[in-house]
């Protein structure tokens, strides 16, 4: 069976998934303080979880045990847009009770908000926008961030390229998550996402198993003092060490560009 066959019989489950949602982060917005951040986080995780099923996306997480309850910067890399689904899916305790699921809120580009559904669901698990047009904007909003992250202690993803890959290779960390690190003393974990470049490809077969590696967290302390540059570098390493590169045939990838963000 191919993917678009498989999204054909699942279409009604990513509908109930998408408007469920919407319907939440629609009462949320009325009401902020009618969900807590965990109700909030455990519903999206849930519906996340219905969208990677639909997609025949089986999740192989490794290193858990590697995020902290407490505040953190979470680095991906960046290959496909279900990475957030990824992403938060991967946080959970996958019905693991003698884990715990992890609380998270994302660092997005301003192109996110365009699509008022999408917008609105990212506003309901607390996505901070960022205009990278706009360099004195940008920085106010990655202090925006950070006081987010360290005071409502969420694991806050970046992902640190700015944009997707177009060749299945990961791009240039860029510096903004790390100064976000350096200015609230926030530990950081390199996160390796593996096989899903072509995740949305709908030619593909229809099951997809992907890797999600989380590194050992990065103290603080370690890296106060180092130049940003260097230490967006050497999280960048850890990333690709266990990174396996891909050809790519899907194409939401293939028509993909870079876009640059300091």
């Amino acid at each position: 069976m191919k993917l678009k066959t498989r999204l054909f019989w699942h279409s009604g489950a990513l509908l109930s998934a998408y408007c469920g949602l919407k319907a939440k982060a629609r009462r949320a917005k009325r009401m902020p303080d009618f969900y807590s951040r965990i109700e909030k986080t455990n519903y999206f995780q849930k519906q996340a979880k219905k969208a990677l099923n639909a997609y025949g996306i089986k999740l192989n997480v490794k290193g858990f045990e590697n995020v902290p309850d407490s505040a953190c910067l979470i680095i991906p890399n960046h290959s496909t847009y279900l990475d957030p689904i990824i992403m938060a899916y991967a946080l959970s305790n996958r019905g693991d009770g003698e884990k715990t699921s992890k609380n998270f809120n994302f660092l997005a580009k301003n192109e996110v908000a365009k699509k008022k559904g999408i917008k609105l669901i990212a506003e309901y698990i607390e996505t901070v926008f960022i205009d990278t047009a706009n360099p004195r904007e940008a920085v106010k909003t990655l202090i925006e961030f950070g006081k987010i992250v360290k005071e409502n202690k969420t694991c806050g993803i970046v992902f640190a390229e700015g944009t997707r890959t177009r060749d299945g290779k990961i791009g240039t960390f860029q510096l903004g998550a790390f100064k976000i690190a350096q200015a609230n003393f926030l530990p950081v974990v390199p996160v390796t996402i593996n096989n899903a470049v072509n995740a949305m490809d709908k030619n593909r077969d229809a099951m997809l198993e992907v890797e999600v590696i989380f590194h050992p967290m990065l103290k603080p302390a370690q890296f106060q003092t180092v130049e940003t540059k260097v230490y967006a570098d050497y999280v960048q390493k850890i990333v690709e060490k266990d990174y396996k590169e891909q050809v790519i045939t899907s194409p939401e990838t293939q028509k993909n560009t870079y876009s640059k963000r300091d």
